[in-house]
């Protein structure tokens, strides 16, 4: 007779980890909260600033002293698409379904030497996302967005510190298409900072 031991172990699931990353991270309810986001900090070759971006629900706005002014205008076109992504401060992953997304767990991959759960969440309406997530906290590592021409536009987040209960990455680097476009070192953020209406008039 031939005795056959097989060992089972647990499958982690897409719900599973984005519950994992919400928990981390703060918890959904705190991020769904939060309508407002003001970041002052440093980039590469910048020095310090404050920049302001903002979605009314139709338009995107945006302060920001690097383009010569610091007055608050509509920005449209690529800058402008971002602007209202970076909107939906919980992100495309939580209650995806709800948004009409479809999230895809692709495998376990590398990123710097940290095993990470793989994500790939297809938007409806918006470009494909793909989400790196530490397999062992649950945070993300990297989020790369499709754009045209295969110029995937590449967040790498990392120095992840709590602020008003909820964990923020302080150091943000972007590239394209494997060039550096820039480095945000984050010295402040400031979740529900009242947002005039006024501002979005005549401008």
């Amino acid at each position: 007779m031939l005795a056959v031991t097989v060992a089972s172990g647990h499958a982690q699931t897409v719900d599973e980890i984005v519950a994992k990353h919400y928990v981390t991270k703060g918890g959904p309810e705190k991020w769904k909260s939060i309508q407002t986001l003001k970041i002052t900090g440093s980039a590469t070759g910048q020095g310090s600033f404050t920049m302001v971006s903002m979605f009314d629900g139709t338009k995107a706005w945006a302060m920001n002293p690097m383009s010569g002014s610091d007055a608050l205008q509509e920005v449209v076109g690529v800058e402008g698409a971002a602007i209202k992504d970076q909107a939906e401060f919980d992100e495309s992953i939580l209650d995806y379904r709800a948004k009409g997304h479809t999230v895809e767990l692709v495998g376990m991959e590398s990123v710097g030497g940290t095993q990470a759960h793989h994500l790939k969440v297809m938007r409806k309406g918006q470009a494909v996302q793909h989400y790196y997530l530490d397999a062992n906290t649950g945070l993300a590592l990297k989020i790369t967005t499709e754009a045209e021409a295969g110029l995937a536009v590449v967040q790498e987040l990392s120095d992840y510190r709590t602020v008003d209960g909820v964990q923020v990455a302080h150091l943000v680097r972007l590239t394209q298409n494997g060039a550096l476009v820039g480095e945000l070192r984050i010295a402040t953020i400031e979740f529900n900072v009242p947002m005039d209406d006024a501002w979005f008039k005549g401008r």
